[in-house]
């Protein structure tokens, strides 16, 4: 029961500190929107494209790890 007791005191005091530091608890300033919104391409490249196909070419190392 003690441990208990101890621990949940323990976490209040914790909670109590974390409130304590924290620079946006309780401040009017804390939620105000952006004032713009960034929308850059994330990619090198604007419009992807699929891959052109290109046909398999078998070469003399095809053997190399398989079965002989």
């Amino acid at each position: 029961m003690t441990k208990i007791a101890i621990t949940a005191a323990a976490m209040l005091v914790a909670m109590g500190a974390a409130f304590a530091g924290s620079d946006n608890y309780g401040s009017a300033d804390a939620n105000q929107p952006a004032a713009t919104v960034d929308n850059p391409y994330t990619a090198s490249i604007k419009k992807s494209e699929p891959a052109a196909k290109q046909p398999v070419v078998q070469g003399s190392d095809r053997n190399l790890f398989g079965s002989h």
